[in-house]
């Protein structure tokens, strides 16, 4: 009789848990878009049928933002995805918190993807596409040399409209070795920036923008998310990249100090490190994951559109986060006041 009663309150006790989980919503802000679909299907649909924790996925994070919810305690977002700079800026002015990584496989991950407050999704990458109709594939610009070549290549160009990034396009444009980069010559940046800012047509804002003016032929050249562009490739848009000279960044998934929901987002966080989530987001967006394991749940011909397979992640510079984190604030300024000239 003991055991029986023993049996029908452990039963209770469980259900009175999975009724509590279902009546938690997480919210979780990422870049909108085709990406925030592909978080849904493969990693927010799966954790609620899993956990029964409700996830809505809204847009678009930006780091004053983050700092204005922490610093009125009106925490809209429990988890923020942050790429490098933006996580390593948040981690200095303590805005993010700590995070219990007894779930997540540490040993998995690319080096430095995992810390005290943010674990690894997605390493992306902004690279050189051109319009095949114009230059067929594997003719069109190679390097930012040939980005920067209005002779060789003419055309209207499109570029990220903040300067993370695009100063370091500038300065790989300029001759600066990769393992040259950091610390970064702003003024040295922008002043090769001014010579191809007369044909710079659009600077775009978002993945999606980038899409629909390489898909609308409204540049000839992007330097824009690779992913995006092979998601247009799949659509048969006439279009081409090159991984030379690519521009990566590492995103993390961090939790907002103050959040109300911090187990849960914890629980989201550890279930989306998993390596089959991540392989298949990975797919979804052409972007590398940050679990190395991923790899083995993933196709060779999908692996190799990635920025972090092997042969590509060779020819790329990774973005240095720290030195964003330390010299953004004068950086701001000065790409603003550029943008106006």
């Amino acid at each position: 009789m003991k055991r029986h009663l023993f049996v029908i309150a452990s039963f209770a006790a469980i259900l009175m848990v999975a009724t509590a989980w279902a009546e938690t919503t997480i919210y979780v802000c990422s870049y909108g878009g085709t990406y925030n679909k592909g978080l849904e299907e493969t990693m927010g649909k799966p954790f609620t049928e899993a956990t029964g924790i409700n996830v809505t996925f809204t847009t678009f994070p930006t780091y004053s933002q983050m700092q204005a919810q922490v610093k009125s305690g009106n925490i809209e977002w429990d988890i923020v995805e942050c790429e490098s700079r933006m996580y390593a800026r948040g981690a200095k002015a303590g805005i993010f918190e700590p995070l219990d990584l007894s779930g997540i496989p540490v040993k998995d991950f690319i080096e430095g993807s995992v810390t005290d407050y943010g674990v690894g999704l997605i390493y992306y990458s902004y690279l050189i596409s051109y319009n095949t109709d114009k230059w067929p594939a594997g003719q069109g610009p190679k390097s930012m040399k040939d980005l920067w070549d209005v002779k060789k290549f003419p055309g209207p160009r499109t570029m990220k409209l903040t300067a993370v990034s695009n100063l370091e396009a500038a300065l790989l444009a300029d001759g600066v070795a990769r393992d040259k980069i950091y610390p970064i010559d702003v003024d040295r940046a922008l002043k090769k920036l001014s010579e191809l800012k007369p044909h710079i047509r659009l600077f775009w804002k978002t993945g999606g923008q980038s899409q629909q003016i390489m898909r609308e032929k409204e540049a000839d050249i992007g330097f824009v998310p690779g992913g995006r562009m092979m998601q247009l490739a799949d659509q048969g848009v006439p279009i081409s990249w090159e991984w030379n000279d690519q521009v990566i960044v590492l995103d993390y998934w961090t939790i907002l100090k103050g959040s109300k929901n911090k187990d849960a987002a914890m629980k989201f966080i550890a279930f989306a490190s998993d390596p089959k989530r991540q392989a298949a987001f990975a797919e979804w967006t052409n972007y590398g994951p940050a679990n190395k394991k991923a790899y083995e749940h993933i196709k060779k011909e999908k692996a190799v559109l990635m920025p972090t397979f092997p042969d590509n992640f060779s020819k790329g510079l990774v973005v240095n986060a720290e030195w964003y984190a330390e010299h953004e604030k004068a950086v701001e300024p000065k790409w603003e006041a550029w943008k106006m000239e």
